[in-house]
């Protein structure tokens, strides 16, 4: 189970963060653009706009490179494919998921019964997810499909189905109408949207620089306003084991 904090550490830049490629595999506007720019930014220097995992990885052969990985990527065979592992993974920026209801309280209540639920509509990882649930408890689930976690929650409360799983950011309009029982960020679930901060050739010196500073980034204000939702986990000695685990169930989910 991965503790939801993250460890103080101070962090100076030196001339290895300094020289350090930070590579934007995104759009110069997205989510990823925002998350490398503001760790440039810590380091003392700039973003690389590849634009795509393609590009991107024309630069890891020159070394000491950092990058934003999607888990999706893994299980496509025509893209890049950088070593992810404890050693690579300076840090994970995570949607949690729960999974909820107002007519039962736990999965085994489930057992045996067919169970609409309230979802996104076009996700095959969230679908293979769910049959592996409903396996593995004896549950059916029949997918009441929405875009977006938004549209999920107002489906659920507008008593389409009796069931929802989403992002725990959306658990207490949730609770208005239901009790969450199973979280990912506890390890009831296993899944949640996962990407990684990823070292890609990168000296053991500048991981660790890495995560000192992306330590101190996801303790600013600027960070948690920036990535409202997200939990931050910073991989250290005592977690790296758990941070593998959830890096590949993601990756596993991703794939056909």
């Amino acid at each position: 189970m991965i503790k939801n904090f993250i460890i103080a550490a101070a962090f100076v830049a030196t001339s290895a963060s300094a020289e350090t490629t930070v590579v934007n595999t995104g759009s110069d506007s997205g989510g990823f653009n925002a998350v490398m720019s503001m760790v440039a930014e810590q380091i003392g220097t700039n973003v690389v706009q590849a634009g795509n995992p393609v590009i991107a990885a024309s630069y890891f052969d020159n070394g000491d490179v950092v990058t934003m990985w999607s888990t999706e990527w893994p299980a496509d065979d025509s893209l890049p494919k950088p070593a992810i592992d404890g050693d690579t993974i300076v840090a994970l920026q995570t949607y949690e998921t729960i999974l909820c209801s107002r007519e039962y309280t736990s999965l085994s209540s489930m057992s045996g019964e067919t169970v609409k639920i309230a979802t996104w509509g076009e996700s095959p990882a969230v679908n293979k997810f769910l049959d592996e649930l409903g396996a593995d408890n004896q549950v059916t689930f029949e997918v009441v499909p929405y875009e977006g976690s938004g549209g999920t929650t107002r489906g659920y409360l507008g008593g389409d189905a009796d069931t929802i799983f989403t992002i725990q950011t959306r658990q207490s309009k949730v609770e208005a109408d239901g009790t969450c029982f199973a979280f990912s960020a506890d390890g009831g679930l296993d899944f949640a949207f996962v990407d990684m901060i990823l070292a890609v050739n990168a000296s053991d010196d500048t991981v660790t620089e890495l995560r000192n500073a992306v330590t101190e980034l996801a303790a600013t204000e600027a960070w948690q306003t920036s990535f409202e939702g997200t939990v931050t986990y910073v991989v250290d000695d005592s977690n790296k084991e758990a941070i593998v685990a959830k890096t590949n169930a993601a990756i596993l989910l991703n794939t056909n």
